[in-house]
């Protein structure tokens, strides 16, 4: 069944392409291009709107439900209660994504995934020329802390590296090989050590795919080292002093594990509740940075919050998108062009949840929206090989 609009597909692309580049950019751009979205979904027809309505948007619901049971029953329902609104965006975000989404044709999607990536790259050079202006001492751009920062760009570096949509005929290659090195040289910069690790590790695995060309991986990497030099030189080197001279600091993980060991089955149903952390956490006194107001893995903070429901539901979502992802991989009726878009998602996402071990994401104003266009393009590629 294909689904409709009744509004033309150039002004909900217009419209996700703002979203895109407004990630860390702008906060209140953030939230007024998703309410735009979100306005616009509204007034589609409910029959097309259903249509729309697929496992993934079970899940979704399933996960909200558990996280509203877990907000009632919080014993501090003056912190929980602030999850109705920090919310809210990741869930209307979804419901408009994943219908207009599955209104495009294969060049739209294309488009739209372009589109993030190019963001990215902008926000990127942002957060390289305000490092370089010594304005922060980690790279990261206007609405966003660093590990937000960090971690959106390596989503985008993972789908850069695997989806790369022809620009100028002749020197495609090149014009993405400098996408791939801004990405990269912001990452280094924001100093985010899991994050850069893992950038390695899928540029490695990239290169022996043979998914990029080894005259591009040269020079993605050395316009990588190049920019990365220039621009620690030109900062306060405090930090990345304090980070070499303690590599295997743990950035107070270990209490944090800790502290999850000794409240682990208190309320193992529904959790404490949203965003009780200060409250809960046994051994804050313990912590190098006070400033610390999470688990820093998303594993850890969705049981915590929501209990074993909530994780179940959490490890469902990503086990069914794992699953969508492969069949879009090698789905027989799957346009080459969706296969390599659906290539760059799965890569991006896949780095998405890694960050979410060390930093966390599914919380996060930006990160969740960012998931939210990950997963919906996911699907929408595997409702399009379900109709064809």
């Amino acid at each position: 069944m294909q689904i409709t609009s009744k509004f033309n597909n150039k002004i909900s692309i217009l419209v996700i392409a703002g979203l895109s580049l407004s990630y860390v950019l702008s906060l209140f751009l953030l939230q007024l291009f998703a309410a735009v979205i979100f306005l616009m979904w509204l007034f589609e027809k409910n029959s097309e709107k259903i249509k729309a309505v697929d496992t993934l948007t079970y899940i979704i619901i399933a996960f909200g439900v558990i996280r509203l049971f877990s907000i009632i029953f919080s014993e501090y329902s003056a912190s929980s209660s602030e999850s109705f609104y920090k919310e809210a965006l990741f869930y209307l975000s979804f419901f408009a994504l994943s219908f207009y989404l599955k209104t495009y044709d294969d060049k739209d999607l294309a488009d739209v995934v372009f589109f993030f990536a190019v963001g990215a790259a902008v926000n990127a050079l942002i957060g390289l020329i305000k490092f370089n202006l010594s304005i922060d001492e980690r790279a990261q751009s206007f609405s966003s802390g660093y590990a937000a920062f960090s971690s959106y760009i390596l989503a985008a570096f993972g789908l850069a590296l695997f989806y790369r949509k022809n620009i100028v005929k002749n020197y495609n290659q090149y014009l993405w090989g400098v996408i791939l090195c801004i990405l990269a040289a912001a990452m280094i910069t924001s100093l985010g050590r899991a994050n850069i690790a893992f950038a390695v590790i899928v540029f490695l695995i990239a290169v022996v795919l043979k998914h990029i060309k080894l005259k591009i991986v040269l020079i993605t990497i050395v316009l990588t080292m190049i920019i990365s030099f220039i621009s620690f030189e030109n900062n306060n080197k405090a930090s990345l002093q304090s980070r070499m001279e303690n590599p295997a600091q743990l950035s107070d993980r270990d209490v944090l594990f800790k502290g999850a060991k000794e409240i682990m089955f208190e309320h193992p149903l529904f959790g404490f509740g949203p965003r009780t952390f200060q409250q809960i956490f046994p051994f804050k006194d313990e912590f190098a940075d006070k400033g610390i107001g999470g688990w820093h893995n998303d594993f850890l903070q969705i049981y915590f919050e929501s209990g074993f429901l909530g994780l179940c539901a959490f490890i469902v979502l990503l086990f069914y998108f794992l699953l969508i992802s492969l069949k879009n991989l090698r789905g027989k009726n799957i346009t080459e062009e969706n296969k390599k878009v659906a290539t760059g998602i799965f890569a991006a996402t896949l780095l998405l949840i890694a960050s979410g071990l060390t930093a966390g994401f599914i919380f996060s104003p930006v990160l969740s929206i960012v998931f939210v266009f990950l997963i919906t393009t996911s699907s929408s590629i595997h409702y399009k090989n379900q109709i064809s």
